[in-house]
């Protein structure tokens, strides 16, 4: 760039043209050439795409990034782990590694199958077959191919295929838990309602007025298995998932919220011993005291920001494994969640305790394993594929992540990520002039 950049104007408008939230929403889409970002049974089958259908696709997502990034400026980190660092570096390994994996998915159960599995999110709470890794598992990597084009390592029309492959797996994602219409989380007006109805009554009618000591006790449990999962998970959200805000017909809504806590996919989980995979608060409020939106990732903003004060029904639910049946969840009483709520505080200095020894590289390494499984496990998981995943080397550092370190655990890392994160970079066009361009779906 040859002219001098309003930092300030670009905070405020991505690009300098389109604000955050519902009104940045509307004005981008009015922009597109098509509106790649909503699906249909039909547009989430081809394999190849057209270059209106990609650049639509890439404009949207850079601005939901930086929409998403904006929103996310007030997240807390441990000040233990690098997380910029690893997440950075994960984003380039993922570029390289996921289109195998994700060919290797849908060879084995099919477009139907991957829709199917997406419909996960809609029938079952505390599974990560959820909202965050329908945008994740395609947004992530795509920003992995901004920064490889940044550092050189290619130019944007290299790996077409790949892009194509990552862009349609997100979309049968989202197609498989929304249906028709918008995918994206900030298209479909912040918020993420994904439960069908039927799950939702079940989950709700076994709610229980707080006060007094209860409530005492829901908001620790709250707090103390959030902090572990979020710790468990290296510092990153990957450990937690609202859904909601689901309108009830009494005035109120409900929030429904996962807090994954014995993820044995990782060498520390040693740390979460005798706690359930995950465990799911249904939280309801009054509507007229609280409002809510949910964000990609699934995290819950509320107005005003002590919405716990208004919290006046509330259960708690324990799911044992990955694969219990939604048959099996168990509702904890205060005991339970009292004892949970002292494991996960435990756990929690235990956790410090060990990142507090590894060196910088080692937790740089391990927050690159969270961040690469996180968005494919469990999908993998569920179809018998992980063991396939690990012994085709799905862990194994990618020459292009180990090309990147150097740049992106360094003191340059900022000269990259401010242009790809807050300029849009990191979605950058296909050409329509470039061999093999334009082609039809």
């Amino acid at each position: 760039m040859t002219e001098e950049i309003d930092v300030q104007l670009y905070l405020q408008k991505f690009q300098g043209k389109y604000p955050q939230g519902v009104e940045g929403d509307r004005q981008i889409r009015g922009d597109l050439p098509i509106p790649f970002i909503d699906t249909t049974d039909q547009d989430i089958r081809p394999s190849t795409l057209t270059d209106e259908q990609i650049n639509s696709w890439l404009t949207y997502a850079a601005w939901n990034l930086w929409d998403f990034i904006l929103g996310r400026a007030s997240e807390g980190e441990s000040g233990l782990i690098p997380r910029q660092e690893y997440e950075t570096v994960s984003f380039v390994q993922q570029w390289s590694t996921y289109p195998r994996f994700v060919r290797i998915l849908v060879d084995e159960i099919g477009v139907d199958g991957l829709l199917d599995l997406a419909k996960t999110s809609r029938r079952e709470v505390g599974t990560k077959i959820n909202v965050t890794r329908n945008w994740a598992a395609s947004v992530c990597p795509i920003l992995g191919r901004g920064i490889a084009v940044d550092l050189g390592f290619h130019d944007a029309n290299s790996k077409r295929e790949d892009l194509e492959e990552l862009i349609q797996f997100g979309r049968r994602l989202q197609h498989g838990t929304w249906g028709d219409g918008p995918g994206f989380v900030s298209a479909r007006g912040y918020q993420v309602p994904a439960l069908d109805a039927d799950v939702l009554a079940s989950l709700v009618d076994q709610v229980r007025p707080l006060e007094g000591q209860s409530l005492k006790t829901f908001r620790r449990f709250n707090a103390t298995t959030e902090l572990f999962g979020f710790m468990l998970h290296y510092d990153c959200r990957a450990g937690m998932a609202d859904t909601g805000p689901y309108r009830l017909p009494d005035g109120r809504f409900a929030i429904v919220r996962d807090h994954f806590l014995n993820e044995t996919a990782y060498p520390w989980a040693g740390v979460a011993e005798g706690l359930p995979y995950a465990v799911s608060q249904v939280m309801v409020f009054p509507e007229d005291k609280v409002t809510a939106t949910v964000n990609e990732i699934q995290t819950t903003f509320t107005r005003p920001t002590n919405y716990l004060d208004f919290l006046a029904e509330g259960v708690v639910f324990a799911r044992q494994h990955m694969d219990t049946p939604m048959s099996q969840l168990r509702v904890l009483d205060d005991a339970e969640m009292t004892s949970i709520a002292e494991a996960c505080h435990k756990g929690t200095l235990a956790m410090y305790r060990i990142l507090a020894r590894k060196p910088r590289d080692e937790k740089i390494r391990d927050g690159i394993m969270v961040y690469t499984r996180e968005f494919l496990l469990s999908h993998a998981s569920r179809v018998g594929l992980w063991d396939k995943f690990e012994a085709e080397g799905f862990d194994t550092l990618h020459e292009n992540a180990t090309r990147a370190w150097p740049v992106l655990t360094g003191g340059k890392a900022q000269e990259i990520l401010t242009p790809v994160l807050l300029f849009g970079n990191g979605f950058p066009a296909v050409q329509a002039d470039h061999a093999g361009g334009n082609r039809p779906a």
